[in-house]
């Protein structure tokens, strides 16, 4: 079977060994970037003299909130740019790379998306000028992405090809048109409606859990269950037992690629972008912790009492 080869040669590749894990695996490398960029900060905090301070630190979870937030941004930014689906995908995966190695706490993603974005369209061979890109945003300049991008590329251990499910989604619809030629019109819609689901997987963990093929087949099973159980009867005909595995793990699919679509409510990001700005900013604690006892700091770190009006 086709799949089988395709997702052979994807496990002999870069993106299979160095981005591929189980859940297990994927939270605990998020708890230790977390965990690992606490200690970090906490010693520059000290070294600072802001040791003393109530300093929030993000959890592992909000973390990934934040960054699945700005995946969500980066779609944005895409398409303000009318940049291909292709060249989107792969800036969403080399954020959320990004922060298996790093911690938002380190780096701001709304400056990582920038570097993300610019680097993925030369990339996927869709270069833009870094004066074209810069022209289109606000408080952007040319040298914050460019001082940026090799801290991007070293993260991602200079694996800039990343494969996605559309290829393979287009390569089961010439499949299945070729075994099913009377229900083409059904065929060409599963198509379009299946691209949408990938599209939604990439705001998932879907491609650390699964092979771009394995992805396909679960967002052409959403796009159309009926025609892809027929499908996946014809091809695996006398393989009982693989056809079992196969529907499993499409179902697990399925699951990932419905996460993808959960939207972060407004509040939530808000406050967890609050707790992020004090980490970075923690002599802005001072001076609300100051407000909030009636003083207020000068340059000189003198408390000086406010005036009390009445």
């Amino acid at each position: 079977m086709a799949a089988s080869t395709d997702d052979d040669l994807y496990r002999q590749g870069s993106q299979y060994r160095l981005w591929s894990f189980t859940a297990t695996e994927l939270a605990s490398i998020r708890e230790k970037v977390n965990a690992h960029a606490i200690v970090k900060i906490k010693r520059e905090h000290a070294t600072n003299g802001f040791d003393d301070l109530p300093v929030e630190f993000l959890t592992a979870e909000e973390e990934q909130d934040l960054v699945q937030y700005y995946c969500g941004k980066m779609q944005d930014m895409a398409g303000l740019f009318k940049l291909p689906s292709h060249v989107k995908a792969t800036a969403i995966a080399y954020l959320k790379r990004f922060y298996l190695r790093y911690s938002v706490m380190e780096y701001h993603p709304k400056n990582i998306l920038h570097a993300c974005l610019f680097l993925a369209a030369k990339a996927e061979n869709h270069f833009i000028s870094i004066d074209s890109f810069t022209q289109l945003l606000t408080k952007v300049t040319p040298e914050s992405i460019l001082e940026l991008e090799f801290t991007v590329a070293q993260a991602l251990s200079f694996t800039l090809m990343v494969h996605h499910a559309f290829n393979p989604i287009h390569g089961y619809f010439l499949d299945i048109q070729a075994i099913f030629p009377s229900r083409v019109d059904q065929v060409g819609a599963a198509h379009d409606a299946a691209r949408r689901f990938a599209n939604d997987s990439l705001f998932s963990d879907a491609a650390f859990m699964f092979t771009p093929p394995q992805i396909a087949l679960g967002a052409l099973a959403m796009a159309n269950d009926a025609l892809i159980k027929d499908y996946l009867g014809v091809k695996f005909e006398k393989k009982a037992e693989l056809l079992e595995q196969l529907n499993t793990v499409i179902k697990k699919v399925r699951s990932y690629i419905d996460e993808g679509t959960r939207e972060l409510a407004k509040e939530r990001v808000v406050a967890i972008d609050k707790k992020l700005y004090f980490v970075r900013n923690p002599g802005k604690l001072n001076k609300r912790k100051a407000e909030d006892n009636g003083t207020v700091l000068n340059g000189d770190a003198k408390k000086v009492h406010l005036e009390k009006a009445g």
